[in-house]
């Protein structure tokens, strides 16, 4: 049974996504290539990583809740593991994917994701785990948070990136400012905020 603590993630990020596979649909060819000001990625490089992140969470958290057989990522893990390597070796893959084709790609993913999510427990929602954020965008040393609160920062990865793909696409803002504007990025702590670009 999933833990009244873990429903809420999984609603909240349900709701993120749906709206995000909304305005992805509405982006044009144009729109998709734009590049975001200040950042290694276009649009579509954003949807890419969108669509593909889950896969490396997933085999991460699995044996934690004694779930086997989860597909490994198609891209390993680096040693000693930075996710901003991962990103940069995989979000290149998907260069040229249709949107459909990212947006089914994440669906797979996600369903996998939210079968581990929903077998945590209360006490391994509150274990403490290391995180290093964006290591080679701020410098900042890697810390410990709690489960509970990474998973509501993932939960909220959508419209957080959403507001980076607006910086490329401005003309957008109109289309996602009720969803942005129901976003609470509050429930993000300090100590995860500060370490992501």
């Amino acid at each position: 049974m999933t833990s009244a603590r873990t429903q809420p993630i999984l609603d909240e990020q349900a709701r993120h996504r749906s709206a995000f596979e909304s305005f992805c649909r509405l982006l044009t060819a144009e729109e998709l290539d734009e590049q975001v000001p200040g950042m290694p990625w276009t649009v579509h490089g954003y949807v890419a990583h969108l669509a593909t992140i889950d896969s490396l969470i997933v085999p991460f958290l699995a044996p934690l809740v004694g779930i086997a057989g989860v597909p490994a990522p198609e891209v390993p893990p680096p040693s000693p593991f930075d996710i901003d390597e991962w990103n940069e070796a995989m979000v290149p893959l998907r260069a040229g994917a249709p949107v459909d084709e990212l947006l089914s790609e994440a669906a797979k993913h996600r369903a996998e994701y939210v079968r581990v999510l929903s077998a945590l427990s209360d006490e391994q929602l509150d274990m403490m785990i290391p995180f290093g954020g964006d290591r080679k965008v701020i410098d900042l040393p890697p810390t410990q948070v709690r489960l509970e609160d990474l998973l509501w920062a993932i939960a909220l990865h959508d419209p957080n990136h959403t507001q980076d793909i607006l910086r490329a696409i401005p003309q957008r803002e109109p289309d996602v400012r009720g969803w942005l504007a129901s976003s609470d990025f509050a429930r993000i702590p300090e100590a995860i905020t500060a370490r992501r670009a």
